[in-house]
């Protein structure tokens, strides 16, 4: 059994002990927040209590009701605040009397469904049953097989961690029609760690695949034997420095400082509406007053929005990646992180089909990189990011990388150091910069012709106080844009790199943002080379794969020289 290693010094821990960074404040609130027993049939943690059907935790109609009436509280709050704003005292009653109302009808609604929901663990597989049995909420159920589940997720909202509740997500990667009917909500923690273990157990009986200290487990509708308890062969964790740090180099300072003046806006604008607000008319006598300040008042504005939007980053990327912690068994890969929503997947090592590591432009300065592996999935959003990507580690060095692997995901080790990757010529070069700048002369010939049009229909003149700054603002943010797609369309060519081993091809894309892809040959699903009539006559090639998995990011190269590209085809190509 290998050890994990120890965040501080780099040596393995003594058998036994916790690893490094699994300490500290983000568990204490965890355990706080989510208790270790069940309040359902006694002790949850024991195969035992998973026997028959269950309904989620009584608890959960609460919850699942102030989650309902908050959506609809929060359309009721919007509505009265125009008289909050004007002072009116009575708009508090009515908000508290709403809330009353709404709780109360939300609640039997609530009972409703947790009374229709209930779940089973089959000789077949698991069996989820909802509906009301009337109407249109006719009695459904779903089954779904052991050996078909890829990964399972164990999430607990903010709200839920209050009541101490968990949800367990079964993702078959089957069509997205399945919804909410997957899930598994209003667990407790016990329960929730007692049934994911019970799922692989079985899962492992179904496939033939018992592992060592759990062949006395029953995979038919009696309960399992208590297993030996297993350890994991390797555990990884963020010390407190680098939680910090992997959270500041993630920042996404400009999109935050985006949502941030939108939401600026947008409030000006309401302000406008309830007559808090008044400019209208008034636009030629406000810029009169503010004409000698507006640009050093524009550069602070943006200034002081860029840096909350840093501020925020930082924080929203913190409580993602706190209690950050990833274990490896034989089978499965078991990562948890999140300190307000915490979040719990497990992806059997089997299912994975491919490997991203991706940095970003700080994190290609300080040589660190985020480790994801992409499972066969659902299309969508699961935790904020997309259904089908697991995060491995948030925050690795990149010469590491293949050591971590090989404790996690050992199928993927040693690529990265043994691949011999081949570069894009300078033609591809002189494509990437033209796709950059060749929607310029479009978008000048569309700027030119809209300030014709203000000039010609007077507009210019009447409007000039709003129009004209709005104008050059545009200017200076297009040749900025510009600027930056050139910069991007260089670094992405400078560092696109193709090659393949045996039985792993690697694939290096992005500028600002770098992805590293390994794929086994056994999971690529397609392989295709194209070329438009452009390509040809240059002698390259656009190289397109594909896995089981829904992610295609970084599975697609252009502008590769035509003989790699049937290189790569005449591998790729099935033997004898």
């Amino acid at each position: 059994m290998s050890a994990a290693p120890d965040e501080k010094d780099g040596r393995p821990p003594a058998p036994g002990a916790p690893s490094a960074g699994t300490g500290g404040l983000e568990e204490d609130l965890e355990r706080l927040a989510v208790p270790s027993h069940s309040l359902f049939e006694g002790a949850g943690s024991t195969p035992e209590a998973l026997r028959g059907t269950h309904r989620a935790n009584p608890l959960s109609i609460l919850a699942e009701a102030l989650k309902l009436a908050s959506g609809l509280m929060a359309i009721v709050a919007f509505g009265l605040a125009g008289d909050f704003f004007s002072g009116d005292l009575g708009a508090l009653s009515k908000l508290v009397l709403s809330a009353v109302i709404i709780f109360a009808a939300c609640l039997p609604l609530s009972f409703a469904v947790w009374r229709a929901k209930t779940w089973e663990l089959t000789a077949e597989g698991v069996r989820l049953c909802w509906g009301l049995g009337w109407g249109p909420f006719s009695r459904r159920s779903l089954t779904i097989p052991y050996d078909h589940i890829h990964t399972v997720s164990m999430n607990s909202s903010l709200l839920d961690r209050i009541f101490g509740l968990m949800v367990l997500d079964l993702d078959t990667g089957a069509a997205a029609s399945e919804g909410d009917a997957s899930k598994i909500a209003g667990l407790r923690a016990g329960e929730a760690d007692a049934l994911r273990a019970e799922l692989f157990r079985r899962r492992h009986a179904a496939s033939g695949q018992v592992p060592e200290g759990e062949k006395n487990a029953s995979a038919g509708n009696a309960p399992s034997n208590v297993p030996t308890a297993e350890r994991p062969l390797a555990t990884f964790s963020l010390t407190g420095r680098k939680l910090a740090l992997a959270a500041a180099s993630q920042m996404s300072a400009g999109s935050q400082a985006l949502a941030l003046v939108v939401l600026l806006v947008n409030g000006a604008n309401q302000l406008i509406e309830w007559g808090l607000l008044d400019v209208v008319g008034r636009g030629e006598e406000l810029l009169a007053g503010i004409s000698p300040a507006i640009v050093p008042a524009v550069l602070v504005f943006l200034a002081i929005a860029l840096l909350l939007g840093a501020a925020v980053s930082f924080v929203v990327n913190l409580v993602r990646y706190a209690g950050y912690r990833v274990k490896r068994y034989a089978d499965r890969v078991v990562v948890e992180h999140g300190l307000l929503s915490r979040s719990s997947r497990t992806l059997v090592v089997g299912r994975v089909q491919h490997v991203a590591v991706r940095q970003g432009i700080i994190r290609q300065l300080i040589g660190y990189a985020e480790v994801t592996a992409q499972v066969v999935s659902t299309p969508g959003e699961k935790d904020g990011e997309p259904s089908g990507s697991v995060l491995l580690h948030p925050f690795i060095r990149m010469d590491e990388a293949d050591a971590f692997l090989a404790e996690v995901l050992p199928d993927y080790a040693g690529v990265l150091g043994r691949v011999e990757l081949g570069r894009l010529g300078p033609v591809a070069r002189r494509r990437a910069v033209v796709r950059a700048v060749i929607w310029w002369p479009f978008a000048t010939a569309i700027f030119l012709g809209a300030h014709w049009l203000f000039g010609f229909s007077g507009l210019l003149e009447s409007a000039a106080w709003l129009l004209s700054p709005l104008l050059v603002a545009a200017t200076v943010l297009g040749a900025v844009l510009l600027v930056g797609l050139i910069v991007d369309a260089l670094r992405a060519w400078s560092a696109a790199r193709y090659g393949h081993t045996a039985r792993e091809l690697v694939l290096v894309t992005g500028g600002l943002t770098r992805l590293t892809v390994i794929a086994p040959r056994a999971r690529l699903q397609r392989m295709e080379a194209r070329a438009n009539p452009f390509q040809r006559r240059a002698g390259v090639a656009t190289l397109s794969v594909r896995t089981a998995s829904s992610s295609t990011e970084g599975l697609e190269l252009r502008d590769l020289p035509a003989s790699a590209a049937d290189e790569l085809l005449s591998w790729y190509r099935p033997r004898g």
